[in-house]
């Protein structure tokens, strides 16, 4: 099958002969760019309103210490990724099971195939523009606030994402992959949680919430003692959390994704989708792949760190 501008080629056993065929390109045949466009620009800003309503909320807090003042600036970003997450997960979770347990590569490698159910198609392309448009509303706000929700290594993930979920929602391309990363926010409740805990250990009138989340859990710590201990349990589920989503559970949509590839012209993914299309998509999942890898060796160091444990013995002294 050799792809074409508005059409495809494809052998036909039964004539012994090549017959031209409509190319039913999804951006061609079940969407209206317009209408993209304005889902687009609506999640987008659903996002920023949620961002703005926490904001608002918010802005009574005090700020007279630098600390005070980089925690009122950045909390928003970190509650809205809560909604976020906790969506994206189910959704991955869902599509997952939906098609992992599919016996045949062809779902697994092209949402468009044969015989796939209208309502599943939707609930992908909804969950997919769900993750294009927060990926957007989060670089823009990683721009404006750069380096303090993220560095250099964020805004390359950022940057990846968006090109990678733009190719999955125009193509339809490797929905059992998109599946398996939306899976992979389930470790940002838990990353955003050790940034809560992390910032008001250091902000005073934060204490009093320390000291009765510590009470509520069964610690005999109190203060700083208490928060630092909170932070370093918080950490070590984080890291657990991230290898089992972003490496183990990645992992196995790499996988399935190699064997999509190996299929070759047997699927449907690898006859309508553009070749370029397609080695994009694979090459960013590489990529993610090892800027998670990255992230892990980091994480490792931060929890292991000799500082970290001289602390810890500090603690447990006092």
């Amino acid at each position: 099958c050799v792809t074409r501008t508005g059409c495809y080629t494809v052998w036909n056993p039964r004539s012994l002969g090549v017959e031209t065929v409509a190319l039913p390109l999804p951006l061609k045949t079940k969407r209206n760019m317009i209408a993209t466009g304005v889902l687009v620009l609506a999640g987008t800003a659903f996002w920023e309103a949620q961002f703005q309503i926490v904001r608002r909320i918010c802005s009574g807090l005090p700020t007279k210490t630098e600390k005070e003042r980089a925690f009122v600036k950045c909390l928003p970003s970190y509650v809205v990724s809560y909604a976020h997450a906790f969506f994206l997960t189910w959704a991955g979770v869902r599509i997952v099971l939906a098609l992992q347990l599919a016996s045949d590569l062809n779902h697994q490698g092209y949402l468009y195939a044969t015989n796939v159910e209208p309502e599943f198609v939707k609930f992908v392309e909804r969950t997919t523009l769900v993750f294009f448009t927060y990926v957007l509303y989060d670089a823009y706000h990683l721009v404006l606030e750069f380096p303090d929700l993220g560095g250099w290594d964020m805004a390359v993930h950022h940057v990846g994402f968006l090109v990678a979920a733009a190719g999955a929602y125009t193509y339809g391309a490797y929905p059992l992959v998109l599946g398996w990363l939306c899976t992979c926010e389930a470790s940002t409740p838990v990353l955003s949680t050790r940034w809560f805990v992390r910032q008001m250990k250091d902000i005073e009138y934060c204490a009093p919430v320390i000291d009765r989340f510590a009470k509520g859990i069964g610690m005999k710590s109190r203060g700083l003692v208490a928060a630092n201990r909170i932070e370093y349990y918080v950490a070590i589920l984080f890291l657990v959390v991230f290898v089992l989503v972003r490496v183990l559970g990645y992992g196995w949509a790499m996988f399935g994704l190699y064997r999509v590839v190996r299929a070759g012209a047997k699927l449907e993914v690898n006859q309508l989708v553009p070749s370029w299309v397609r080695h994009t998509l694979c090459g960013l999942t590489v990529c993610g792949f090892a800027l998670n890898l990255m992230w892990v060796h980091k994480i490792c160091s931060m929890a292991f760190s000799e500082k970290r444990r001289k602390w810890l013995r500090k603690d447990a002294e006092q």
